[in-house]
């Protein structure tokens, strides 16, 4: 049986990659705390260049006391220091990076007080993994579409650039993840001859969540995160992978529930609020394939396009 859930803002899933605070103290000697860095994107093409930025305005000292001027020095993969500013008060500029071998990188940056004073530093943290343009998911079918009870539908998430947003801003995995939409992108994202499936064409593809599920791997990795009793079978050819969802709401850019859930769009109202469209989702520890409504504007899911 098909289990509907009302979404206007869905419960939270996957964890996203904020940037990790670590400040040193003693008993002794005061400390340097509340200092924030830009949460690096999770995936970065090699051959990129990052940008981060330090917020330095929560600064404050842990015996309260004034410490003066701060600088800002950052270290990457506690090899390469760069010393950007002896003053942040006077200008903080942005950290440039080229990335320009594969592999895990770990960013820090730390603020340390001027000359006269012992504070101990405060730090924050954020990483990344450098991979290759051309990675792409593997364990999924070649097809370019399938044909399903009578409709053609596309067998890869949509990556239309002209609109929506790449997993947690992270434009190398397009390719593989497509884009997540606002309802009124995917609207009008498919391709001349495509068009965004209605409610009925999707309750046409069955119940069966696992029929519709890929066996993916991303980076030799298994998308979907492993859950007893559920049986990816992707009988259909379908390759529904789980990239989670985008919660804008209050413009939070809330990535949620990456390896736990696969969520597409309907082109249908719902019936009880012209503010909310219906969508389908599966879920990694279910075996049927559900229904919800959810904000035409901040919420964000996957795209599948169906010919006309």
């Amino acid at each position: 049986m098909r289990k509907t859930i009302i979404f206007t803002v869905i419960l939270s899933g996957i964890l996203s990659l904020p940037a990790c605070k670590k400040t040193e103290s003693t008993d002794t000697t005061p400390s340097l705390q509340g200092l924030d860095i830009t949460e690096a994107v999770p995936y970065v093409a090699k051959g990129a260049d990052i940008v981060l930025k330090a917020d330095a305005s929560h600064l404050s000292s842990s015996n309260g006391k004034p410490f003066g001027n701060v600088g800002i020095f950052w270290q990457v993969n506690s090899a390469k220091k760069d010393t950007l500013t002896r003053n942040v008060n006077q200008g903080n500029p942005e950290f440039k990076y080229h990335v320009d071998t594969l592999g895990t990188y770990q960013i820090a940056c730390y603020a340390f007080p001027g000359e006269g004073y012992h504070f101990y530093n405060a730090s924050a943290i954020t990483s990344f993994k450098a991979i290759e343009p051309s990675t792409a998911l593997t364990g999924i079918g070649t097809a370019a579409s399938v044909t399903i009870d009578g409709n053609e539908w596309s067998t890869r998430n949509l990556d239309n650039p002209s609109s929506g947003v790449a997993y947690k801003k992270a434009d190398v995995t397009t390719s593989s993840f497509g884009r997540l939409y606002t309802f009124e992108e995917a609207s009008t994202a498919c391709p001349a001859g495509w068009h965004l499936p209605t409610a009925e064409e999707w309750d046409a593809l069955g119940t069966e969540a696992g029929n519709l599920m890929a066996p993916a791997k991303f980076l030799d990795l298994d998308m979907w995160v492993p859950a007893l009793g559920q049986k990816i079978t992707n009988s259909t050819g379908f390759n529904a992978i789980p990239v989670g969802y985008l919660d804008n709401t209050a413009s939070l850019d809330k990535f949620r529930r990456y390896g736990e859930m696969a969520a597409f769009w309907t082109s249908s109202d719902s019936a009880s609020d012209s503010s909310l469209a219906q969508f389908r989702y599966i879920l990694y520890d279910n075996p049927a394939i559900m229904k919800g409504n959810g904000s035409k504007t901040s919420l964000a899911l996957s795209v599948r396009c169906v010919k006309d």
